[in-house]
């Protein structure tokens, strides 16, 4: 190959294949030591381990309440299934998720660049904070990104054809049955699709390929619709009732932020983080128009540059809709593209050994950052939901010493299910909230609970949805159910449920 004027000879350098193999070794080592001391859980976290356990146990795809799990896709629960609860497992899933998205945002990039820009490309994939933090808490989304560049790799071949497009259709499937939020994965396969096929044949070429990418796509997800509307009767599981009232402009802030902390870290004030995420949104947009200049790799630019687009776009969209929360973890997915369309955009610009020095302590710094993530990853461990002291420690023991065929209730249903492995245990007494995974029994059910005879309320006080007390939160329950204190203890209180008029019970 011969040097553009002004182009060194470095930077046509090939760098060998061990590299290659080594950025995802080097990302699996960080998840590594990331989780050293165990990955992190957060609720949902819990729910995706319960339904494991259960689908390893033979129980089908259900939670801790014992009930279908509908609220999030099966995906990441199958994956995790092997192991069960087992946090090993779950470890070594993560570690094997960004080590597949690194080699693939590499495989991805080489299609479009030098390969020494695909290596820097990959090593910042995989030594990012984002993805190191991702796949070190039991969250959907490092194995999210593998799917996703997955399906934008084998979309974004050179020929498209209706074989290629089903198989982007099954991926893309896939990829929203891993996080709902993933929708907008489908809208960036369809794009890719239709620009690749008209590229190829013109217009009239496209509707093929296109109805290809449709049709496997709606077939993957429709298994899933249909056993919900079964199970639930809901497509997606039981969904809070109305949007987000925040006005517009608070909501993009909140997805501002959340991009914020994500590329940059707990380390800045909120408003520090919404700053951040604005550059970063506004980076992303100039640097993909200026990659879009080039016409080289158009149709993965394009791709891209959707992907980014509905990455921002569906989160603000789902919680003016279903008032879904906006965080770092939601917003996770827009470190792709802006890893992407840096890079791209530097191997245009490379131009002068000056340039390359200046290129590599940009990632050198940026790795950094990831490795010294991992490094103090477990300090975040009394965050973690699987930090027993974290509220009222004595009150999981007084579960303990509960009847077998006890049922439980409780405002904190994720943990307690976690220590004491109770089934069911379901969330009550509380009002329901946007953005949680489960719901409170509504009145009917506490009763039918209460009639039973064997159930008992495990109120946490220090929880944000305890409000004063149990009789308080829920007065519309409480004129129902009596609550018979059997034990306190430091932060919480157990309670046996009864009937306040057993003549409301349901025979039979």
């Amino acid at each position: 190959m011969i040097s553009p004027p002004g182009v060194t000879t470095t930077a046509h350098w090939r760098p060998p294949k061990w590299a290659l193999i080594g950025a995802p070794l080097f990302a699996a080592l960080l998840v590594a030591i990331a989780t050293r001391h165990d990955p992190l859980l957060s609720p949902d976290s819990i729910t995706y381990l319960s339904t494991a356990d259960h689908v390893r146990a033979g129980q089908g795809l259900t939670d801790f309440t014992g009930k279908a799990m509908a609220v999030f896709g099966p995906v990441y629960p199958l994956l995790l299934a092997p192991g069960g609860r087992s946090l090993v497992w779950a470890t070594f899933v993560g570690m094997v998720a960004i080590a597949a998205g690194t080699v693939l945002m590499g495989v991805v990039l080489q299609a479009r660049v030098r390969p020494v820009m695909a290596l820097a490309g990959a090593l910042a994939f995989g030594a990012s904070e984002a993805f190191v933090r991702m796949a070190s808490v039991v969250w959907s989304e490092a194995p999210y990104a593998a799917i996703a560049l997955g399906m934008i790799l084998v979309l974004s071949r050179r020929t498209i054809t209706t074989r290629t497009a089903a198989i982007g259709g099954l991926l893309g499937g896939l990829g929203f049955l891993t996080r709902y939020a993933g929708a907008g994965l489908l809208a960036t396969g369809a794009v890719i699709v239709a620009v690749s096929a008209s590229q190829d044949g013109g217009r009239s070429k496209v509707m093929r390929p296109l109805g290809a990418f449709s049709a496997t796509a709606v077939a993957v997800i429709s298994l899933w619709v249909v056993r919900n509307l079964v199970e639930t009767g809901q497509p997606l599981g039981p969904r809070f009732e109305g949007g987000a009232a925040e006005p517009l402009g608070t909501t993009i802030r909140l997805a501002f932020i959340g991009i914020g902390n994500i590329v940059a870290g707990d380390e800045h004030s909120l408003d520090g983080m919404a700053r951040i995420g604005m550059i970063v949104i506004v980076g992303i947009a100039l640097l993909a128009a200026f990659a879009l200049q080039s016409r080289k790799g158009l149709i993965l630019d394009i791709g891209m540059a959707t992907f980014a687009a509905t990455a921002f776009v569906v989160p603000i969209l789902a919680r003016r809709l279903t008032a879904n929360d906006i965080e770092l973890r939601v917003m996770s997915p827009i470190v792709i593209p802006l890893i992407y369309f840096a890079v791209v955009t530097f191997d245009r610009v490379c131009t002068s050994r000056a340039v390359a020095v200046i290129g590599v302590a940009l990632l050198a710094l940026w790795m950094y950052q990831g490795i010294a993530f991992a490094a103090r990853f477990p300090d975040f461990a009394p965050s973690s939901s699987a930090y027993k002291p974290q509220f009222a420690p004595q009150l999981y023991d007084a579960i303990d010493t509960l009847p077998a065929d006890a049922r439980i209730l409780t405002n904190n249903p994720q943990r307690v299910w976690w220590f004491t492995d109770r089934v069911p245990t379901q969330m009550g007494f509380t009002r329901p909230r946007p953005g949680n995974s489960h719901y409170p029994l509504d009145a009917a059910d506490t009763l039918d609970e209460a009639c039973g005879g064997h159930t008992y309320l495990a109120w946490f006080d220090s929880l944000l949805n305890a409000g004063i007390g149990p009789k308080e939160r829920r007065p519309d329950l409480a004129a129902l159910v009596d609550l018979e204190l059997q034990t306190s203890v430091p932060g919480g209180q157990l309670y046996l449920l009864a009937p306040v008029d057993p003549s409301t019970c349901r025979q039979g």
